[in-house]
């Protein structure tokens, strides 16, 4: 039987892809410590009794871009609620965390990066 070390170092070249020479060390740790997070404009969470987050309010007259690039990675979605307008538009998608986690952090994660961007 062979036997390996698992303390033996590996091989630690990096390669050019891997360059991080321009990376900014805790460029998004910092004004988010201690859970600092700004209010994000159209987004609005749905909460228990117990003020628990439970879902989120999204309002699509601020994020529709974002919401039509974000959900064509999730093609397979069921049991979306919208609010819609007079005209049957969507203006509104509501999100529970029960059944779509998943797709609200990928959504948090785009707005917080374009936050930060700005």
């Amino acid at each position: 039987m062979n036997k390996t070390n698992i303390n033996q170092p590996q091989d630690t070249e990096m390669l050019d892809e891997y360059d991080f020479s321009q990376g900014v060390r805790g460029k998004y740790y910092q004004p988010y410590q201690n859970n600092n997070l700004p209010k994000l404009q159209g987004i609005q969470f749905l909460t228990d009794k117990k003020n628990k987050r439970t879902g989120v309010f999204i309002d699509l007259l601020y994020h529709q871009q974002l919401w039509e690039t974000v959900i064509n990675q999730y093609p397979h979605l069921g049991n979306i609620h919208f609010l819609t307008d007079n005209q049957g538009q969507k203006i509104a998608v509501i999100l529970n965390f029960q059944e779509h986690l998943t797709l609200w952090q990928d959504i948090y994660d785009h707005l917080i990066v374009d936050l930060m961007d700005e």
